[in-house]
């Protein structure tokens, strides 16, 4: 009797823990691999999606050796992305509509570096007021050599749904491009946008203004609605998730 008795309470202790347990943790199956998130990640979906198209005069970014400012190129990206995912029934925020920066009024005539702090967290605010589901922030990469091209997805790190994002995005873009890519999603950390963000986020690199062919391509509209597409693509996917 008291070895049961001892048994029934062992066994109602270990309950209990798996029950604070599910409370705190979860785990979702993604492309057949289990995947922990903690409660604070869960969320319910609004369909809201923010769009943010990284930098903003004075600030252009990366520029390639003709001259092609990255700034340019991510609003281009980012406003088809906006068009076509308005089409598909999302509400979009975002966090810049034109060729200018967003920091405050008051501090447009002060120094490059005010305006992008002020810039950046405005971006901040938009995004943790947004109520949105998700951040994209596309980008332009570019490195000293002229040989590295193509697409690639970075996540909030230590963020589970962050990296489910940046995968299925990463997968659509390589489905919608007969090019290549053999980059995957990776971890990205002191990027403030990035870190402060509350909300699942990722940054969509699009190319690299250093090669001369991702230059050319990302200058025509049929190639940005090949990217947009496979964000999208991605995107679908990850509302797609058994949660």
């Amino acid at each position: 009797m008291f070895i049961t008795i001892k048994f029934k309470k062992i066994m109602g202790l270990i309950s209990c823990i798996i029950g604070i347990w599910l409370l705190t943790y979860g785990v979702i199956n993604v492309n057949n691999q289990k995947v922990i998130f903690t409660s604070s990640e869960i969320f319910e979906p609004n369909y809201i999606i923010v769009i943010d198209a990284g930098h903003g005069e004075p600030d252009g970014g990366a520029v390639s050796v003709n001259g092609i400012r990255e700034s340019d190129l991510n609003l281009q990206v980012a406003k088809l992305l906006e068009e076509e995912l308005i089409g598909l029934g999302y509400e979009v925020i975002m966090t810049r509509k034109d060729e200018n920066n967003i920091a405050d009024n008051d501090l447009q005539s002060s120094t490059i570096r005010k305006i992008k702090v002020s810039d950046i967290n405005n971006r901040i605010d938009i995004t943790n007021n947004s109520n949105a589901d998700m951040l994209i922030s596309i980008h332009m990469n570019k490195f000293s050599s002229e040989k590295y091209y193509g697409w690639q997805t970075f996540y909030k790190k230590n963020s589970s749904y962050s990296k489910i994002l940046a995968e299925n995005i990463q997968k659509g873009i390589n489905n919608n491009i007969e090019r290549e890519n053999k980059r995957t999603e990776l971890p990205i950390e002191n990027i403030k946008l990035i870190d402060k963000s509350k909300i699942p986020a990722v940054i969509v690199e699009c190319g690299f203004l250093s090669n001369i062919e991702d230059v050319r391509l990302l200058q025509t509209e049929e190639y940005r609605k090949q990217i947009v597409n496979g964000i999208i693509e991605g995107i679908e996917e990850f509302y797609s998730i058994d949660k």
